[in-house]
C-alpha cells in the first residue's frame, strides 16, 4: 500500500521533540513514531503499525494529527497542545477571550513577552496554537471546528 507520507526517521523524530522543547517547554514524554505527510502535517502514530500487513488495508488517514511545520517553527494542533503538556510560551485566556478563540477569532493579549507560535489555555483546558504578533494571537482553527453563535447559544442555556 502506498501512502503520500514519510516514516520519520529517529534523527528527524528527536529534532521535532527538541524543536517542542525549545519552544513550549514540552514535559511529555511522547514515544509514538511520527509520520509527516502532505503540507508538513506530523502524525503520531503506534509503533505497532509496522507489525500489520497493510496490503490489505484501505486508509485515508494515518495517526493522529499533531503539530504542522511553518515557517516560524511547529505549530501544534488542539490535541497536540494537549498531548505535550507546555510550560512556557502558554497565553491563560480568560473566559471573554476564550469564547472568542472558540468562535475562531483572533484574540487581543496585551502581552509583550511571547513570541512565535503560542499554546492557548483557559483554566486546565488547551484550545491549541496561534501566532503571536503585536499583542494578539491569530486563530488557526478549522471552520469545522469553532463554535457558531447557535452552538454557543445552547450551550448558555444548559449551565
Amino acid at each position: 500500500m502506498k501512502y503520500n507520507c514519510k516514516i520519520l526517521n529517529t534523527r528527524e523524530v528527536k529534532g521535532i521533540l527538541a524543536e517542542l522543547k525549545e519552544q513550549f517547554g514540552m514535559k511529555a514524554d511522547i514515544k509514538e513514531a511520527m509520520i509527516e505527510g502532505g503540507g508538513g502535517k506530523i502524525y503520531l502514530i503506534s509503533r505497532k503499525f509496522g507489525e500489520i500487513d497493510q496490503s490489505k488495508l484501505r486508509i485515508n488517514n494515518l495517526g493522529l494529527y499533531f503539530c504542522k511545520k511553518e515557517n516560524g517553527g511547529l505549530r501544534p494542533t488542539i490535541e497536540g497542545s494537549q498531548l505535550i503538556k507546555p510550560s512556557k510560551n502558554v497565553f491563560e485566556m480568560d473566559e471573554k477571550q476564550r469564547d472568542e478563540w472558540m468562535e475562531g477569532r483572533n484574540i487581543e493579549t496585551g502581552e509583550r513577552n511571547l513570541h512565535g507560535f503560542v499554546i492557548v489555555k483557559h483554566k486546565n483546558d488547551f484550545y491549541g496554537s496561534g501566532a503571536y504578533k503585536e499583542e494578539r494571537i491569530l486563530n488557526f482553527t478549522p471552520k469545522e471546528r469553532r463554535l457558531n453563535a447557535g452552538a454557543k447559544a445552547v450551550l448558555e442555556d444548559s449551565q
